[in-house]
């Protein structure tokens, strides 16, 4: 090999190890961020009302529970649990909620569909269209929080989302956390992958159209 294409070949190679530690930093510098941020992540203090809620269930957090306590408080007209597992029956929906069967009846749907984020921004996105909401109260986990608003935008656009996170890691010490550090890095990575699905997308999802949701519960 010439003197010269040895010199391109270690040129190209200090490049591309220079290339791997930038992009190094920047992963591990993002991660470390958004670790803060979603372990500083708190609901507001004085609530705004909305036109509905919506509450996706999953690991982290009362999630239920505190849906349950913004539907009683009067922040939102209706409800909307979405990837309820199909074990449970709306009884035992509303007992989680801690709500009577009669405001249950009256104000919740439940959504069975959705096994993933991408299927609860899916679900989410019918019942608003359905509906003709433009304003909710998201709950979900805090670490959570950021991919599910990227996913309900890909679909419904420019709904206006209030945000209800739930603490994952109440002692807000996530790097002393085995379990709490791997949650936040798998869902960082998520994360990305959301943006970059996104990105690489032309204009919002398409739904499939759903039964009206108005004035009953979908089981």
């Amino acid at each position: 090999m010439s003197q010269s294409k040895r010199t391109t070949k270690r040129g190209w190679l200090r490049f591309f190890i220079y290339l791997l530690v930038v992009l190094s930093i920047l992963f591990v510098g993002g991660f470390i961020g958004f670790a803060r941020h979603v372990s500083n992540m708190t609901p507001e203090a004085n609530m705004p009302a909305a036109d509905g809620i919506v509450v996706w269930t999953g690991k982290g957090g009362d999630r239920l529970s505190a849906a349950g306590k913004l539907l009683k408080d009067g922040r939102g007209e209706r409800l909307l649990i979405s990837g309820v597992n199909k074990a449970l029956s709306s009884e035992d929906v509303y007992d989680l909620l801690m709500i009577s069967d009669q405001q249950g009846v009256c104000c919740v749907d439940i959504d069975y569909a959705a096994l993933d984020t991408i299927g609860n921004a899916r679900e989410t996105h019918n019942w608003l269209q359905s509906l003709g909401y433009e304003h909710i109260i998201l709950v979900t986990s805090a670490y959570h929080m950021p991919r599910a608003k990227v996913e309900i935008g890909a679909f419904s656009g420019r709904i206006l989302i209030t945000p209800y996170p739930v603490a994952y890691d109440p002692a807000g010490q996530w790097w002393k956390n085995k379990t709490a550090r791997r949650r936040y890095m798998q869902e960082y990575g998520k994360l990305l992958l959301s943006y970059l699905r996104q990105a690489g997308s032309d204009g919002q999802r398409e739904a499939p159209e759903l039964p009206d949701f108005k004035g009953k519960t979908v089981d």
